[in-house]
């Protein structure tokens, strides 16, 4: 099976099976990441729901939503923002950095009731897949699922590897289409900002002890057990 995957009118959107650990390797189908579902054309959302996703878990904040999607019946929406961009002293310090793992730690400290809340929405989300994303599909949805990944004992470099590929992803969009917050950076700007994350996210989870956090955060044992059960178990 391929990780990326293919659903109408989107990019940067992959499965989180197939990453290895000392378990083996994670279970496809389990748990999705993409960007925001806006452009999903009617195929896409049909290949959404055949894939199995019976869970859509949405990380923006509340302004960022124009319109809650519609749906196939069988798909649950979950909002659950990660952060406050209303919080003037966390934009002052952090808003030159939210493209980028360099806020995450920052975000983990402001916010971990916000954190435990994805987290326990997992760990609740019905049979069937489970879908996470924010709008680019890159920062706010890579912080929860190299938190999940760290969970599930998945190796760094795995989650390493999972964070840059969504950097490319988007980059690769942005050659294609205009965004007012940013723009397609050239080969050599990439790699560096790439080589740059990947330390950064490095040196956080080297330093983080997720179920500890998490456990702190208000998380149950039965909460982060059912979410190493979706991810790791047949």
């Amino acid at each position: 099976m391929t990780r990326e995957v293919s659903w109408g009118g989107i990019h940067n959107t992959r499965d989180l099976g197939g990453l290895p650990g000392p378990f083996g390797s994670t279970k496809f189908g389990r748990i999705f990441r993409m960007p925001r579902p806006d452009a999903l054309t009617v195929d896409g959302w049909s290949a959404l729901e055949s894939a199995g996703v019976r869970t859509l878990i949405d990380l923006r904040n509340s302004d960022e939503i124009a319109e809650l999607p519609l749906l196939p019946a069988v798909v649950s929406f979950v909002h659950r923002a990660i952060e406050d961009q209303g919080d003037d002293e966390f934009m002052e310090l952090m808003a030159p950095f939210l493209g980028s793992p360099s806020y995450y730690a920052e975000n983990l400290r402001r916010w971990p009731d916000k954190i435990a809340a994805v987290i326990r929405s997992v760990a609740n989300s019905p049979k069937g897949g489970v879908v996470i994303h924010c709008s680019a599909g890159r920062d706010r949805t890579g912080l929860i699922t190299a938190l999940i990944l760290s969970l599930c004992d998945v190796e760094l470099g795995a989650i390493l590897d999972d964070y840059e590929l969504g950097v490319r992803r988007t980059n690769d969009y942005l050659a294609t289409h205009d965004n007012s917050h940013e723009r397609h950076r050239s080969d050599n700007d990439l790699d560096a900002a790439i080589d740059e994350s990947r330390q950064t996210l490095a040196a956080l989870f080297l330093d983080l002890d997720v179920d500890r956090y998490l456990r702190d955060a208000g998380c149950s044992e039965h909460e982060l057990t059912a979410v190493r059960v979706r991810l790791l178990e047949d």
